[in-house]
């Protein structure tokens, strides 16, 4: 019966939560020009728009959609899901962390672990999808450095052939795989529909978040702004992160043994605790059931915490 209310009481502050948040995008200030902007665009003499682009998916949640438009937090959100290489609008993400919270208060019902796992799993199911996106955006930016090297011997050869810096860009989004030629296919196009180049180099920068891609766009910047001759800068910018790449390399190989330990020491307390509480729950009884208890274990957390923030830093290699 406790389960029972304690569900709808979840339920009752989550559908109060929707709405008070709902209602508060709706109600909130205007966003200005973005909404002029939105309205030019949807007007009558951009409704063949879609027909024209038979390959462009519908949006799932329109009214949420309208609710977010404008606001900070819909373009930071559209900024991080670009650079994870995900199809999915701002809006649409918002759905599925609603989604995922819900779900998991169910399993949470399911495992009957009382407030405490409603609480647990709640916190899991917000942290999921970001961790999610996050990790979709390493490998995406480790990815995206791994060509770039390629990327500019491309983009040098074209120079020496005449090409112009956008003809050379459009050589890259052809030649080159995925996701090195979606992000130039992207900033030709954004050129060609009137974006100076200068903005649209920065916002891939913002995008992509990519040391290597920031120092080949300040280099293409200042070649803009002085001349000089661009094929060799980008020839010189190719060797230096080939041998940067190479050290790391060597460094990474020389750490991993620091690394490992570190991540057996961080996980095998974990492992410990949940094949004690399995096994043998008198054991954990008296750290569960003590006054002392839950004080000694957020002690413990955030002493692990405190001890994977030291070994990171002693580990990180600076570029």
């Amino acid at each position: 019966m406790n389960e029972t209310n304690l569900l709808w009481a979840l339920t009752a502050l989550m559908g109060t939560f929707g709405v008070v948040l709902l209602v508060g995008l709706a109600v909130a200030g205007k966003p200005g020009k973005i909404s002029a902007r939105l309205k030019e665009l949807t007007s009558p003499e951009q409704e063949a728009a879609p027909q024209e682009q038979p390959g462009r998916r519908e949006d799932a949640i329109p009214l949420l959609t309208r609710l977010l438009t404008g606001r900070r937090i819909t373009d930071r959100l559209y900024l991080e899901l670009s650079a994870a290489g995900l199809p999915v609008r701002p809006s649409e993400f918002v759905g599925i962390l609603c989604g995922s919270v819900i779900l998991s208060q169910f399993v949470a019902v399911a495992a009957a672990r009382g407030a405490f796992g409603h609480l647990l799993f709640g916190a899991v199911g917000v942290v999921l999808p970001v961790m999610v996106v996050r990790s979709l955006q390493r490998k995406r930016r480790a990815a995206f450095d791994a060509q770039i090297v390629d990327a500019l011997i491309t983009m040098s050869a074209s120079f020496k052939s005449g090409f112009s810096l956008l003809r050379a860009m459009q050589m890259v989004a052809q030649e080159m795989p995925q996701p090195i030629s979606r992000e130039f296919e992207r900033i030709v196009s954004e050129v060609g529909v009137g974006r100076p180049l200068e903005e649209a180099l920065r916002a891939a920068v913002d995008r992509i978040n990519s040391y290597d891609f920031d120092l080949v766009v300040t280099a293409i910047l200042i070649h803009l702004q002085v001349g000089g001759n661009l094929a060799e800068i980008l020839e010189t910018i190719a060797d230096t992160i080939r041998e940067r790449t190479k050290i790391m390399g060597e460094m990474r190989a020389l750490t991993a043994e620091g690394r490992v330990s570190g991540l057996i020491l961080v996980v095998l307390p974990i492992v410990l605790a949940v094949v004690l509480y399995e096994q043998r729950p008198e054991y954990m009884a008296v750290l569960l059931n003590d006054p002392i208890g839950p004080g000694l274990i957020c002690a413990a957390l955030v002493l692990q915490a405190i001890g994977v923030l030291v070994m990171r830093r002693m580990l990180a290699l600076e570029v």
